[in-house]
C-alpha cells in the first residue's frame, strides 16, 4: 500500500500531495480490521480459480501489477538521477 501511495503522490502531486506522510503518521490509514478471519478451504480456492471470471480478473490483476511495477521502477530511477518524468497516456485507435 505504501508503494502505491508513494507512486500516486509522485505522479499526481496536485491530488496526492502529502499522502505518503499522512499514511505513515495517521492512525486512520487502516480503518477496518477483521476480528476473526476464517481461511477458505483448499477445495473452495480450487473451485474459484477454475472459473472463467476468476481467470479473467486474475489476468487483469497481473497486468495491472506488472504495469505498476514498471511505473514505480521508472519513476524512482528517474528521480534518483534527477531527471524529470513525464507520462503521456494516449488512446490508440485501430485503422
Amino acid at each position: 500500500m505504501l508503494d502505491f501511495i508513494t507512486v500516486l503522490e509522485a505522479t499526481l502531486p496536485r491530488f496526492f500531495k502529502g499522502a505518503t506522510e499522512y499514511y505513515l503518521n495517521s492512525n486512520k490509514s487502516h480503518l477496518r480490521q477483521t476480528s476473526s478471519k476464517i481461511e477458505p478451504s483448499f477445495v473452495t480456492v480450487q473451485r474459484i480459480q477454475q472459473s472463467k471470471i476468476w481467470k479473467m480478473e486474475n489476468e487483469l490483476y497481473e497486468f495491472a501489477l506488472e504495469h505498476f511495477k514498471f511505473v514505480k521502477r521508472k519513476l524512482f530511477v528517474k528521480e534518483a538521477n534527477n531527471v524529470a518524468q513525464i507520462y503521456f497516456y494516449e488512446k490508440i485507435r485501430p485503422k
